[in-house]
């Protein structure tokens, strides 16, 4: 059989540390598309975040698709229509609010363009702190992201809402996100494994600091699959890449399953494959790799 589609996780997969794309990966990703070979960016972000890489990748033109905000919607990028799958809704949203307001834990939750960030007492001091020393300006955003307590993402998020009131949340959101230090982060989902809500959502690890929360059975896998079924896909006509808890959904049963080197060891178990770091041209060693095996002819 011959690999028909590529699918790429965005963060630690095919963007670099410094979110842009490695040249021979953006060069052998646009080569393989002019070959019919099918394009498929598979993120916790939401597609509008998704949309400017896409494009650059020219995918409005080769019918590449968008799985966004881990699977809540499938995005068509050359027509512009999008099938949602899932959201998160008022009730939903309460119960998981009930039990995590019991940690001390940033809350977010993200909507298309919209993103609400709760903040505990405690952490509203830290982050009030940081941003005094750091002299923000007062529309500098206050959601944690990956690298720490402050992260801005308001090229995917440009209307964004910090709430100390947990009233205040939002009526839906695709995901909510609960964001700590690491070593907090684990002792949450310690206690998180021994409740009966655990069963209830998808929970993710997209990275150390942050845990990402869906309804049951929306995921990453679950999204593709449906694609592969529209599509015809075999699964060992698929080679994914990705490099955290998040994209181990899309490994299941696909023969080229594949973590990046920089990958959590959690991904890197569940994949068939391991390439190099995503600011080693981690991708494109794999696609050639594959190519050597006669798998795009």
């Amino acid at each position: 059989m011959t690999i028909k589609a590529i699918v790429c996780d965005m963060d630690g997969t095919l963007l670099t540390s410094d979110n842009k794309i490695a040249p021979k990966t953006f060069s052998k990703l646009m080569e393989l598309q002019t070959k019919g070979i099918k394009l498929i960016l598979a993120s916790g972000r939401s597609y509008i975040r998704l949309l400017p890489d896409a494009l650059k990748l020219h995918m409005d033109k080769h019918a590449g698709l968008l799985i966004d905000v881990n699977g809540t919607s499938i995005y068509h990028v050359a027509t512009t229509k999008r099938d949602r799958i899932g959201l998160l809704e008022r009730s939903f949203i309460n119960e998981l609010n009930d039990f995590f307001s019991l940690f001390t834990v940033e809350l977010q939750y993200s909507q298309d363009d919209t993103i609400y960030t709760y903040l505990p007492d405690e952490i509203y001091t830290i982050k009030r702190n940081i941003r005094g020393e750091m002299r923000l300006p007062d529309d500098y955003p206050w959601m944690g992201g990956m690298h720490g307590w402050l992260c801005d993402t308001r090229d995917g998020y440009p209307h964004q809402h910090m709430i100390r009131n947990l009233a205040d949340t939002p009526i839906s959101c695709n995901k909510m996100s609960v964001v700590q230090d690491p070593a907090y982060m684990s002792f949450v989902r310690d206690t998180l494994k021994n409740h009966p809500i655990y069963d209830q959502y998808e929970y993710v690890f997209s990275d150390e600091r942050k845990m990402e929360i869906t309804n049951k059975n929306i995921t990453k896998g679950n999204a593709l699959d449906l694609i592969m079924e529209e599509q015809n896909l075999q699964q060992d006509e698929v080679v994914v890449f990705g490099d955290s808890e998040n994209d181990v959904s899309m490994f299941k049963n696909k023969t080229y399953s594949v973590a990046m080197g920089n990958a959590l060891n959690y991904a890197k178990e569940h994949a068939n494959y391991t390439t190099d770091s995503h600011n080693h041209e981690g991708i494109y060693n794999m696609l050639v790799r594959l190519e050597k095996q006669g798998l795009f002819e």
